[in-house]
């Protein structure tokens, strides 16, 4: 609908089902019975793009059981505003299929929360934070003769391994949000980073073994 003109959110009369292949909008029952949508103003060749979305040639489209046709759209935020346009009517049995008893398909199928905690960018977020570890074992401060109690250095030696390791785990990372399919406008940006992460923490290991060799 990119190029189609969103005039309002609406209502049209009817009852709306759970077809296998999407929302199915019957007209039937009375003016309670709403099914709500969103109302756009299209060309005509747009309405002939909508219509071949089902995939039907056009005489197995006239034998279809959805069916479009005219209906009356009711303003929801304006009960006084009124639209005639075209919709896609279910015409077939409805005897097996759910009923939508809000009328809204949007509303019936939003995710659940383990649904939306599953689609949020988590090996993105874990890369992020690596990334900002990393600076902790450049800065080195305070210096590790502040600390007297042994267990404080040896957390503070291991917080200094962990933050060296850091971009190759970032890297990791990443990698397996590129797996899952996330994708944000932090994500290249944090390659990038990770990337010259790792090769600084390899030259200078890289230096520290020439200096040791060397010695």
């Amino acid at each position: 609908m990119a190029s189609g003109r969103f005039i309002a959110s609406g209502s049209v009369t009817g009852v709306l089902y759970a077809l296998p292949g999407g929302a199915g909008l019957v007209s039937e029952g009375d003016d309670s019975q709403r099914v709500v949508g969103d109302l756009y103003q299209v060309t005509p060749e747009h309405l002939e793009k909508l219509d071949e979305l089902d995939g039907l040639d056009p005489e197995e489209r006239r034998k279809s059981s959805r069916q479009r046709s005219r209906v009356l759209v009711r303003c929801l935020n304006n009960p006084g505003d009124s639209w005639e346009a075209w919709a896609w009517v279910w015409t077939g049995a409805t005897d097996r299929m759910p009923r939508i008893e809000s009328g809204d398909w949007l509303k019936a199928n939003r995710p659940n929360i383990s649904e939306r905690l599953g689609q949020y960018p988590w090996f993105t977020l874990i890369g992020l934070i690596c990334l900002l570890l990393f600076p902790l074992g450049l800065l080195r401060f305070p210096p590790v003769s502040y600390f007297k109690n042994p267990f404080a250095v040896i957390m503070y030696r291991t917080v200094e391994i962990g933050s060296v390791l850091s971009p190759f785990a970032a890297m990791y990372s990443l990698w397996l949000a590129r797996r899952r399919g996330e994708r944000d406008g932090l994500f290249g940006c944090l390659f990038v980073l990770a990337i010259l992460g790792c090769i600084l923490v390899i030259s200078g290991l890289v230096s520290w073994w020439i200096q040791v060799v060397m010695k």
